[in-house]
């Protein structure tokens, strides 16, 4: 007899059946032909079954399809050997979930030596796994952090060559004897480049924060300004893609509080994307849209980016958020714009979402809170297209 509180006792028998119960993992036990003869209360939570429902059900049932060769494969070992085996498989809830699990698993014999079940304790790897994730994450952004700062090292020089000889080229067109045409075309030339050159530049800057940690100013922000800035940083892809693009922003309207180089590296990710999702199809247009909403009992802003690209299976729309998991093929994405946009916009107060169909295009939508304050309204609009 085993005390279990004053004046209660319990037996042997019902002190296991109160242990296999509250055991944290999942313990199960199947007989020669696979059948479950026990299971304990664990093994429900875990898969999501009803009583009456997990004792009906063959072993085999319980396993992903991709696993079942390996799971018929280690049965039949562990019955012809009566021994135990420890391996890493996967599971399925009654709703279809795959669940990653450590399984060690015993055969129980009777006095003959002759096999009657199994004895197994699966142990749920999804929290180990996350932690394993987020080392990984933290030791490929450590490693990204100091190509950041190799890469503005790089490019400082080159860059300083370039603003250079531009200002040189300003400078002799001012007292060149050219054609007044052709001067026009020159010194629209340069003044693209001197504007490109600052982006470049405002880009490697905040590349060298990023590499030393440095945060960034928050101040209020017209989401005109952002939204723009990166369609103009991306206009020659848009060209060269034959992209139309809608974008009735109107300036000085919409405004929130935040950094204004965060959120245009958000639509430069967004814009890019959509810019590749829509390579190969017939129609390909782009639209931004804000509007002004209640999420979460709040004034917000939604900013919708729309492409009618190859659009993005239901099975991968979250997982596009995560850090590394890329759609693109091989060498054409690393997995890491999408992952850093929700960093970005949760340390901004806001959200990402997606809606996407397949073969009829992707909808992001990006929440910002709205800032409160009185501010001139503009009328100006962007309405670009592949043919300028």
């Amino acid at each position: 007899m085993f005390l279990a509180r004053e004046g209660q006792s319990i037996d042997s028998p019902g002190l296991f059946s109160l242990l296999m119960n509250h055991f944290p993992d999942m313990i199960h036990s199947v007989d020669e032909q696979g059948g479950i003869v026990y299971f304990n209360r664990t093994a429900l939570t875990l898969l999501n079954y009803t009583e009456d429902e997990f004792a009906v059900l063959n072993i085999r049932q319980l396993y992903a399809p991709e696993v079942l060769e390996a799971v018929e494969k280690g049965f039949i070992e562990v019955k012809q050997q009566a021994g135990q085996k420890s391996v890493e498989t996967l599971l399925v809830t009654k709703d279809g979930a795959r669940i990653p699990v450590e399984q060690r698993t015993i055969a129980l014999c009777d006095e003959t030596g002759r096999f009657v079940q199994t004895f197994t304790v699966s142990r749920d790897l999804r929290p180990l796994k996350e932690i394993q994730e987020a080392a990984l994450r933290a030791s490929r952004l450590a490693a990204i952090g100091e190509l950041a700062a190799g890469v503005v090292h790089d490019i400082n020089n080159p860059l300083t060559a370039a603003a250079l000889a531009n200002e040189m080229l300003q400078n002799a067109l001012d007292g060149a004897d050219v054609p007044e045409t052709l001067r026009g075309q020159a010194l629209e030339l340069t003044a693209m480049i001197k504007e490109s050159t600052g982006v470049i530049e405002n880009i490697a800057g905040r590349l060298r924060d990023f590499s030393r940690g440095v945060k960034e100013q928050h101040a209020a922000v017209d989401l005109f300004g952002p939204v723009t800035d990166a369609l103009f940083i991306l206009g020659h892809k848009l060209k060269a893609g034959q992209i139309t693009v809608q974008c009735p922003v109107v300036k000085a309207r919409h405004w929130t509080f935040g950094d204004a180089n965060q959120l245009e590296q958000v639509f430069l990710n967004l814009f890019s994307n959509a810019c590749d999702a829509m390579a190969d199809c017939k129609t390909r247009e782009l639209t931004v849209g804000v509007e002004t909403v209640t999420r979460n009992g709040r004034g917000s802003l939604c900013c919708t980016v729309r492409d009618t690209g190859v659009g993005i299976p239901p099975d991968e729309q979250e997982k596009v958020f995560r850090a590394f998991h890329t759609t693109k093929p091989r060498g054409q994405g690393t997995g890491l714009g999408l992952s850093i946009s929700r960093a970005i916009l949760s340390e901004h107060g806001g959200e990402i979402a997606v809606a996407s169909v397949v073969n009829e295009g992707t909808s992001f939508m990006v929440y910002l809170p709205v800032y409160n304050q009185t501010r001139p309204v503009g009328c100006s609009r962007l309405s670009l297209s592949a043919n300028g």
